[in-house]
């Protein structure tokens, strides 16, 4: 947003202030309040990503606000005729976690929307508040004797433990199972966790669906995936456990079918099933009975 050039401009001497006859500062600021070229009268500061004055001996766009300061741009057109105008940046990049449990791209957002609600947001920690599932594994299909992996990458701070269970039974994989195993390391990403599931010769038994949870001592995030088995000698599917397919939400059953092989209803409602199991909040539920 531009600023309505007044009574200074550039290269006029700046003289005695006489705060009393500046202007009231608009509440509210997003930016905060900064100063005039002169030092002297207080305006709202400019927000990340807006245009700002380079040289502080000119007073055109206005002045970034609060932990923000101006940066000129690189010309991304080969021929553009003159430099990008400056704009405000965040002089903390990264989320952060404020004290109202929200997550923030960054410290000026975090900023910007303590002001504009008039309360008091601190910050927390650095990094997500909560764990969030920033790459969730997806549903797959495979043959029994093959091996399969789902991967999985949490962000939160503090870093999270992760691990993986299988919809059905309480206790965290790979548990006694030697067929199965487990694997989790930092990274790719700040503050992120990266999980992998590998199942080896898989086998009737493992067709199902796979949960990967994250929890610290700030909340918890979970997503999961459906494994569909075929018969590799066959190849024809294995799933045909599946009686009644449920979708619930609230204690509310949402769909319901019944089938007795594995066809299109069984398909489409596993398919709305691992919607609903990571795509939903926590209260929603899908089970096969």
């Amino acid at each position: 947003m531009l600023l309505e050039i007044e009574s200074i401009i550039e290269g006029e001497s700046c003289g005695e202030c006489d705060r009393s006859r500046c202007p009231a500062a608009p509440p509210g600021c997003p930016a905060g309040l900064v100063r005039d070229r002169c030092g002297c009268c207080e305006h709202c500061g400019n927000a990340e990503g807006q245009w700002c004055d380079f040289n502080s001996s000119q007073e055109f766009y206005g002045r970034c606000g609060d932990l923000l300061h101006c940066q000129k741009r690189p010309s991304q057109a080969r021929f553009q005729w003159g430099d990008p105008e400056p704009r405000c940046v965040c002089e903390s990049q990264g989320a952060v976690c404020g004290s109202d449990g929200q997550t923030y791209p960054n410290l000026c957002q975090l900023r910007e929307a303590s002001n504009q609600l008039g309360t008091t947001v601190n910050l927390t920690a650095r990094g997500p508040c909560t764990p969030r599932i920033s790459r969730a594994p997806r549903n797959s299909q495979s043959y029994t004797g093959h091996d399969i992996v789902f991967g999985c990458e949490v962000t939160a701070y503090p870093l999270p433990r992760v691990g993986w269970k299988k919809k059905g039974r309480d206790s965290f994989l790979p548990g006694d199972d030697p067929h199965i195993s487990v694997q989790a390391r930092g990274g790719p990403q700040p503050y992120t966790v990266s999980t992998w599931l590998q199942i080896h010769g898989l086998r009737k038994l493992d067709a199902g669906i796979y949960v990967c949870i994250s929890h610290n001592a700030l909340g918890e995030a979970s997503a999961s995936a459906h494994l569909s088995l075929f018969n590799f000698q066959t190849k024809q599917p294995l799933t045909t456990h599946y009686s009644v397919f449920s979708v619930r939400k609230n204690q509310k059953t949402l769909m319901e079918a019944s089938t007795t092989k594995y066809n299109f209803f069984s398909i489409y409602f596993s398919t709305i099933c691992s919607f609903y199991g990571f795509h939903s909040l926590q209260e929603t539920y899908c089970f096969s009975q």
